[in-house]
C-alpha cells in the first residue's frame, strides 16, 4: 500500500519570525521496511524551500499507483485588474519496488494543474504552456515526459449569475532523475510550484531561488 509522510507545514513567513516548529517537531519518524531511497525522497520534501505566494497541503496517494508515495497540493493567486487570478494544481512523486516499462524507473512523477486562461487565447496556448511546463522540469528526458493540456470553458445555467471562464488544464507525467545520492522529491515539488506560480504573470521565466 502506498504510504504518505508528513512534510514541514510551516510558511516562509513562519519561517522568518522564527515561529516555525521545531526540527524536532517536523521530522518524520521513518516507519520499519521502508527502502532508504524512498526516505531520501521524503527528506527532500521536508527540508525543500516554499516559495512565497504558494500554498502547500499534503494529500494521499492512492494505494493502487505504487508501493510508496508523497503527495502534495498547491495553490497560488495574485491579483490584477480584473480581480483574482488563481492556479492550483498537485504532484505525486510514485516509486515501486521493480521497475515499471512505462516509467523507465522504479520512480514517476505525476502532476496536474488548473491554470488561468485570459479570454480569447487562440490555440497557440496550450503549445505555450506545455512549453512553459518543460523549460521548468529541467534535466527531464524529453521521451519520458508525457501529457495533455485541455482548454476547458464554463458556462452557469439555472439562473446562476456568472461570466462564462475559460481556463486551462494540464495532466503530466516524467520519470525524474535518479543521481547517486537519490531522487529529489523536494525539487519535484519546487518545480511544479514555480510553474504554477509563473503561470500568473503571463508565462514570465521564473529563475531558481
Amino acid at each position: 500500500m502506498a504510504s504518505i509522510y508528513s512534510f514541514p507545514m510551516h510558511t516562509p513567513e513562519e519561517e522568518r519570525t522564527g515561529t516555525a516548529h521545531t526540527e524536532d517537531d517536523i521530522r518524520p519518524s521513518r516507519p520499519a521496511g521502508v527502502p532508504d531511497e524512498v526516505w531520501h525522497a521524503v527528506e527532500s520534501v521536508r527540508v525543500m524551500r516554499r516559495l512565497d505566494g504558494v500554498d502547500y497541503r499534503e494529500i494521499p496517494v492512492p494505494s493502487a499507483s505504487a508501493d510508496y508515495g508523497i503527495g502534495v497540493e498547491l495553490e497560488c493567486a495574485e491579483r490584477d485588474g480584473t480581480g483574482v487570478r488563481v492556479a492550483s494544481g498537485w504532484i505525486m512523486i510514485l516509486y515501486t519496488g521493480v521497475a515499471r516499462s512505462g516509467w523507465w524507473s522504479r520512480w514517476r512523477c505525476v502532476a496536474f494543474a488548473s491554470l488561468p486562461l485570459e479570454e480569447g487565447g487562440d490555440c497557440l496556448t496550450s503549445s505555450m504552456y506545455w512549453e512553459d511546463m518543460a523549460d521548468v522540469l529541467s534535466g527531464v528526458d524529453p521521451s519520458h515526459l508525457k501529457g495533455t493540456v485541455t482548454v476547458t470553458q464554463n458556462t452557469s445555467f439555472g439562473g446562476m449569475e456568472a461570466e462564462p471562464h475559460t481556463g486551462c488544464e494540464m495532466r503530466v507525467s516524467w520519470t525524474p532523475a535518479e543521481p547517486p545520492e537519490g531522487v529529489d522529491a523536494g525539487a519535484q515539488v519546487m518545480a511544479w510550484a514555480r510553474f504554477l506560480r509563473a503561470s500568473l504573470r503571463n508565462g514570465e521565466r521564473e529563475t531558481i531561488e
